[in-house]
Order: structure tokens, then sequence, then C-alpha cells
């Protein structure tokens, strides 16, 4: 149910001036998206009539299944990260219930703003979780869980169906889960990717928390999400949002509903070219690089989720001997992005030390890093090993290395270049304690069947 993420750089259309460091350059993108039809009132309607034969199906087998009690469900957030995802953010909320059901560009959100969209005919029912950054790239490597947030009965159940679409334009052939809970009410989870939904048939029970699939583009979609729509005991629309312009249902109903503004970095990182990919289904070549040497620029990018005019982040960039390289403000020209990335150049040259930098911002209270080297031997043979799982990271005590092939070793260094650990191996799967270690950023170098791949650990 997403529409089409369009990525533009704005920096000359806006006239943006922002504090620079001297010699580099900054420019930003947003994510933004088209608000087209999404799926037809005759297909929720055919959606219901199917329900209604499963739950028939399954009162033959179970006729005590359905029996009503309780109160409404408080829900969970209905997704998580992979296990083996070791970034700060993978997502962003775009777009909510619209409560204004005046279609065609009246647009109400459940706290009184407009994240959302109609159409000529309808509006927007649910609440879309979007992969980001990268979303088809961590659609493929399935970062986006979606998991029940609340206990009930599988209703209908929907797999292989095509999973990179790129319209919205009413198409029914989304896989999903759709569960009723205890007290009658049903919350519809949409456009999964094809074959990772849960082995679980309809008729059979879920906890809450337990995993339902993974976020896709199948169905009416142009972008990997999950769509989160909710309805109650009475088959009325519900927003489970508590807010302001909520006249669905008097509260919320999440155990700890969600703020509605997440001022966060989800990433960190730095490139060889400002290159951004976006055709629609296809994988992004990210180029992203960590070794620099003098007479290249560092593309330096961090990607926002929720930031508004005069948001404040403040970077630095250390050198490997720990003195400041750059140290200064940025203050966003934009207005109100749910997703958006920056982009600065900083320029090589031969008055940069060797070794490794660390990149350091400081956002809403919450401080993010990222590390890159000069004439060094970092990112060299990162493909080699892309089965390489470490975490939790960040950690605050045991982190896991896991990996398909035999981890033979693994040294770990501060950045300031002093090594905290040895480790060798014959495993496939090594755990370390931390507890012990300064709060901070670490690199890991792995060996595995004669390659050595760099990672960062983040120690919090």
């Amino acid at each position: 149910m997403k529409n089409q993420l369009l990525l533009f750089f704005c920096l000359l259309a806006i006239g943006v001036t922002a504090q620079q460091p001297n010699g580099s350059h900054f420019s930003f993108t947003p994510a933004e998206f088209e608000k087209t039809e999404c799926i037809s009132a005759s297909e929720r309607q055919a959606v219901r009539q199917t329900i209604s034969e499963n739950k028939k199906q399954i009162l033959k087998k179970n006729p005590t299944a359905f029996q009503q009690r309780g109160g409404s469900p408080l829900f969970i957030q209905p997704i998580r990260a992979n296990p083996s995802f070791d970034d700060y953010g993978y997502f962003i909320i775009n777009n909510q219930v619209d409560h204004d059901l005046t279609p065609n560009g009246s647009l109400l959100d459940y706290d009184c703003n407009e994240r959302t969209y109609d159409w000529a005919t309808g509006n927007h029912e649910g609440t879309d979780y979007v992969l980001w950054p990268y979303p088809w790239k961590r659609m493929q490597e399935e970062v986006m869980q979606v998991i029940a947030a609340a206990p009930g009965i599988i209703i209908e159940k929907r797999d292989g169906n095509f999973d990179l679409n790129c319209q919205n334009n009413g198409n029914p052939n989304w896989n999903g889960i759709i569960i009723e809970h205890p007290d009658g009410s049903q919350a519809w989870y949409w456009h999964f990717k094809d074959g990772a939904i849960t082995a679980k048939n309809i008729g059979d029970t879920v906890e809450v928390g337990e995993y339902l699939g993974a976020a896709g583009s199948s169905g009416s979609s142009t972008i990997p999400h999950l769509h989160f729509e909710v309805y109650d005991a009475n088959g009325n629309l519900i927003d489970p949002y508590e807010g302001p312009c909520n006249d669905m249902n008097p509260s919320s109903w999440w155990a700890d509903q969600p703020d509605y503004f997440v001022p966060e970095i989800n990433r960190l990182s730095t490139h060889n070219s400002s290159n951004f990919d976006t055709e629609c289904g296809v994988v992004e070549n990210t180029y992203e690089e960590l070794n620099f040497e003098p007479g290249e620029d560092v593309i330096f990018h961090i990607y926002y989720r929720d930031i508004s005019t005069d948001d404040n982040t403040h970077i630095t960039v250390t050198k490997p001997d720990g003195s400041i390289l750059y140290d200064y403000d940025f203050t966003s020209p934009w207005p109100n992005y749910t997703g958006v990335y920056a982009e600065w150049v900083f320029p090589v040259d031969a008055t940069w030390p060797d070794g490794v930098y660390t990149i350091t911002a400081e956002f809403y209270g919450t401080t993010y890093e990222t590390i890159f080297g000069v004439n060094t031997n970092l990112g060299t043979e990162e493909e080699e090993l892309q089965e390489l799982s470490i975490y939790p990271n960040p950690t605050s005590g045991i982190v896991f290395f896991e990996s398909n092939s035999v981890i033979e070793k693994i040294e770990i260094y501060d950045m300031l270049g002093r090594k905290v650990l040895q480790q060798f191996s014959a495993e496939r799967k090594l755990e370390i304690n931390t507890e012990t270690w300064s709060s901070g950023l670490y690199l890991a170098f792995i060996t595995s069947e004669g390659k050595t791949v760099s990672r960062k650990i983040v120690k919090k």
C-alpha cells in the first residue's frame, strides 16, 4: 500500500545554506511518496467474504474457536528487526489512518496532522511501516520481521504472490496474514515477501510476538513495507493510536503507545559515489566504501527518521590519533519529513594521516558513530563473507559472531588502535563478553577461510 519512493536533490531548488567544514559540500534528499489508490472497497469486501468462509471451516473442527472473551487487545509493535541486523534503525512510519473521510486531498491523522493519504474515491485505512534506507536490499535480507501484535487465530493466509510490485493500483494479490483476537477484533497484516511467511495455517493460534512473515511489496504496493490495519469486534475500522483527532475509538489499543514523532538516525555511512539507486524492485547498490586514498572524496550520508526544521545535528570527524578534523553543527533547513538523508563530501588530501577515522553525529540527545579509513585495509574482501552475523549490536554484554563457515580468528580494536581482544577458534559461532569494555565504537576483524573482514561493534 505504499507509493513509489521518489528521491530527488533539492539543494538548489530551495536555496539551502548550512554551516559546513572547509572544503566540504552538502546536499540532501527526502523520501517522497505518491498518493494513489490503495485497496478498493470491493476488494475489502471480497476479503471479508473469504474470512467468513474460512471461519466456517474452522468452526467445523473447533466449535468453540471464536467464543469471545475479554476487552480489546493491547498491541505490541507489529514489527521487529531480524536478530542479525546490526544497524541503528531500519524503518519509518510514513502513513497513518486517514480520519477525514472526505477523499481526494482532505487529510487528517490521529495527531491532527497530515501523515496519511487518500485518493479520488477512498482513504488510507492502516499504518505503514516502511523499510528505510535501501528498502529493496533490506527486503531481500528480511530485515523487517512481521510479528503478531496480539494473540489470536489465523483466519486468512496468503502466500505465493509476486512480491516486487511497483504499482499502487488495487492489486488484490497480496501475501499476508489476518488474525482474529479473543474479543472478536481483527488485525490485517499485508504485503509480505513471498515465501517468508509462517508455517502455521488458517485455524492455528499464534501468541503475541510470534513471527508471521517478512515485509515485502506484494499486492497493491510500490515499496517493501507492512500495512497494519485493525477492526473492532463489530467490523468497524479503528486506529490503534489514541490522539486528539481520533474519533474512531476512545482509547489506545497499544500496551505502550509509540510516539508520533521519533527523531532518530537510522544509518551513518561513507560511500565512493553520490549515486543513489531508486529503480523500483531492484536491490540497491549502496556504493558504500570504508577505505579511501588521498585525492578521493569521502561521501558521507546520514539517514534520518522524523526530522523537522531547525533540528540540530552536531557532527565531528576524528583523526586516528583522536584529534578533531571537523567539528560543526548542521541545522536542518527542511520541513517535517518522515525519512530523508543528508550528504556531505569530504575531499581527502595528502595532509590526512593514515588510519581509522571516526564520524560522530549527535541528534536529539543520542550519539551515533561510524568509521572509515585512509590507506587502510578496511572493507577489503567484504563481499567474500556475506553470511556473517553479529548480534546483538549494539550490545551491553554478550555479543555473538555467527558465520556459515568456520571462524578462525577474531581481533577487536578500540578507536585508538589498541587491541582489546584476540581469540582463535574452529567454530562457526562464538560468543564474546564485552561487559568490562568502555562504551564506544570498536572494530572487529574476523578471519574465515583465509579471508578477513571488518565489522563495527557498538558497546552501550
